[in-house]
């Protein structure tokens, strides 16, 4: 059974992670780490790809600097959507088929902890699990990629390489006469396909990018449009107006139990900001009842006490029209005092 967790049955208490969760604020001496004179182990599931890897990674380098005595292992395995990567993913199941096997295994004890990236996640999980903390957010644009030395103008002809709706709607926004065709495979294969002339450009995410070292870290401050050139390839990145991100992309979600020695330490490595982006963001696909098929953009920009908070949607008429018919995009910002978020979501989405 799943259960939804975004702004419903089992809605995150930002509140209690901004209260508790810091880590001088967690007495980890009430945890049980020790096991007949060797360490507690603590198993980590992750997907295969070198992104999933370094995201795992840097979930386990956090959790061993604030809880050495502990020891964490990194357990790979093989999801529905790393085994099919050449059909689009609305063919056969959408976003859980990144994470139903993960969960399946928490739920066995097979593993105690599972690490997503968040975009990726269904807005329902299985009952009794909770994304008990996330990690500092990346950057959170997208990057249009492509052979340097070669210009777009708006009316120009090319094929781009993406299988995201929520993409395709956008570029084409900029480029009316793009043709978008789908686009599977880790970063590697997919930037390979791009070199081999199967695409003119391709758009993938900057914190994907970033973390495996393809490009530079920029950090998560900026949301212009820039240029990054390397290995004869040019990466621009996309402003946060023309091409807003999916809700949640650049942040590294963590899954466990709703209660229990794993959720307490995730619960201890949280980054708190990144939380709250994650649950403001949830909230707006769960009151829009968008599930994974729709093309939506949502960004929420935390300054402070102030938050910004940006939708991005198509109308449901002009997304069922051709490729050649005028498209509809409906853009919404508002802001106030990021403790007010629920206000805010529900004026977003009026």
């Amino acid at each position: 059974m799943r259960v939804e967790n975004g702004h419903g049955k089992n809605k995150p208490n930002i509140r209690k992670f901004a209260e508790n969760d810091m880590a001088d604020g967690f007495n980890s001496d009430c945890l049980d780490c020790e096991s007949g004179g060797q360490k507690k182990t603590v198993k980590v599931g992750t997907r295969g790809s070198k992104l999933a890897l370094a995201q795992t990674e840097l979930v386990i380098k956090a959790l061993n600097e604030r809880f050495p005595q502990i020891d964490f292992q990194m357990v790979t395995m093989s999801t529905r959507g790393d085994r099919d990567t050449s059909r689009a993913l609305l063919e056969f199941g959408g976003k859980a088929v990144f994470v139903e096997e993960f969960e399946e295994a928490i739920l066995k004890g097979d593993i105690d902890i599972a690490v997503h990236s968040a975009k990726d996640m269904p807005m329902e999980i299985m009952e009794g699990l909770t994304i008990s903390g996330t990690l500092p957010r990346a950057c959170p644009q997208d990057v249009f990629i492509y052979k340097s030395g070669r210009s777009f103008d708006r009316n120009d002809s090319f094929v781009v390489g993406t299988s995201s709706l929520r993409r395709q709607y956008q570029i084409r926004d900029m480029y009316p006469n793009a043709v978008c065709k789908n686009l599977r495979g880790n970063v590697g294969t997919r930037i390979q396909k791009l070199e081999d002339g199967e695409y003119d450009a391709i758009i993938l995410a900057a914190a994907g990018l970033e973390r495996l070292g393809v490009i530079e870290d920029k950090g998560n401050d900026s949301t212009e449009c820039f240029e990054v050139h390397k290995d004869e390839l040019t990466f621009r990145y996309l402003s946060t107006e023309s091409m807003l991100p999916a809700a949640c992309q650049g942040i590294i979600a963590i899954e466990t139990r709703t209660s229990g020695e794993a959720y307490d330490m995730v619960r201890a490595i949280n980054d708190t900001e990144a939380y709250t982006q994650l649950t403001c963001e949830r909230a707006v696909l769960s009151r829009l009842n968008a599930g994974c098929h729709e093309p939506i953009g949502v960004y929420s920009e935390l300054k402070g006490k102030h938050m910004k908070l940006s939708l991005m949607k198509v109308d449901a008429a002009s997304s069922d029209k051709e490729k050649d018919e005028e498209i509809q995009i409906h853009r919404k910002t508002v802001e106030g005092n990021t403790s007010e978020w629920e206000q805010l979501v529900e004026a977003l989405i009026k």
